[in-house]
């Protein structure tokens, strides 16, 4: 232990001494918090020392690395303690305390012209006084840490109920929009349905007009081609023929006409088509909630929609 200095126990990310150690596969090891915060800045798994991709998301603790740390901490700290209770002017052991100066002396020191007219009081006296001041202050940190991580813990909260509302509000906001679509799907098809029902209706009566034309038209063909054959006979035939055939090209039938209404009435589809649907959708709202807002409540929340809204949508 002796041969191994600070710089074989410290982490290579906080460069501090490891506190539970982790192991990678590719034999480096980190505090196991210093390689998760390293992870989680990096987006990526892999090793702060050589880039090595690590294949656990929980590298096991190092517990041997661990021992030793312990081990160089305590040894250190008694090194340290041993030459901290040795005066550093007259390497006697620090039995006092000066009360003017705050700091321990020997018992030299209490003689020497630096700490003329000083008071002096046993470190242990001393030691029990500023414990006690001390804990009192910790016990104050001590407080505020737990107050802390009471926020902390309610900020954890606030944030999964965050989450939580997203996901509740998300699936609301899909099963009423999901509403909406299918009826406007519903009302589309029945304007089509209707548009399809009055093309079969003006087609059919078109199809009658037409077959009324084509009769007309073929009587008037065949009494053409009968003055036209009479027109060639004799004129005998002629003239016994002429008046029945004078009379019937002298005949007058009204010519047929156009029916009223044969084309599609296009503005009964289209025209103002947005305010009609919406009219449609706002007694769907009314039926489903109030006349005036859409309450929407996710916790302890509540959201106001107005409906004017959807009205300046299928207004556009």
């Amino acid at each position: 232990m002796a041969s191994l200095s600070e710089d074989d126990f410290s982490c290579p990310v906080c460069q501090e001494i490891f506190k539970d150690p982790v192991l990678l596969s590719c034999s480096h090891s980190f505090c196991e918090e210093c390689l998760k915060l390293f992870w989680r800045t990096k987006k990526t798994r892999n090793c702060p020392v050589c880039k090595r991709r690590s294949s656990r998301n929980d590298p096991p603790n190092n517990l041997a690395l661990k021992n030793l740390c312990e081990s160089f901490l305590k040894e250190r700290n008694e090194s340290r303690s041993s030459v901290s209770e040795i005066c550093s002017l007259h390497s006697e052991k620090l039995k006092l305390f000066c009360l003017e100066d705050k700091q321990p002396v020997c018992v030299v020191c209490i003689n020497s012209q630096k700490h003329d007219n000083h008071k002096f009081r046993p470190i242990g006296e001393e030691v029990s006084s500023y414990k006690e001041e001390l804990n009192t202050a910790l016990k104050s940190l001590q407080e505020k840490l737990k107050h802390n991580e009471n926020i902390k813990e309610e900020f954890e909260k606030t944030v999964r109920h965050i989450k939580s509302q997203v996901e509740l509000t998300e699936r609301q906001i899909k099963q009423q929009f999901e509403k909406l679509h299918q009826f406007l799907r519903d009302e589309e098809e029945a304007t089509i349905t209707a548009l399809r029902d009055e093309e079969e209706q003006k087609k059919q009566m078109m199809k009658e007009k037409l077959e009324e034309m084509n009769t007309y038209i073929s009587d008037l063909s065949h009494t053409i081609n009968d003055m036209e054959e009479m027109m060639k006979a004799n004129d005998v035939c002629f003239l016994k023929e002429f008046p029945v055939s004078m009379e019937r090209v002298q005949i007058s039938q009204p010519d047929p006409q156009m029916a009223s209404g044969a084309l599609i009435h296009v503005p009964r589809y289209l025209g103002n088509l947005p305010l009609r649907v919406w009219k449609k959708m706002q007694d769907i709202v009314q039926n489903s909630e109030s006349a005036e807002d859409l309450l929407l409540h996710t916790g302890d929340h509540a959201w106001v929609y107005h409906d004017t809204k959807a009205l300046d949508y299928f207004s556009l």
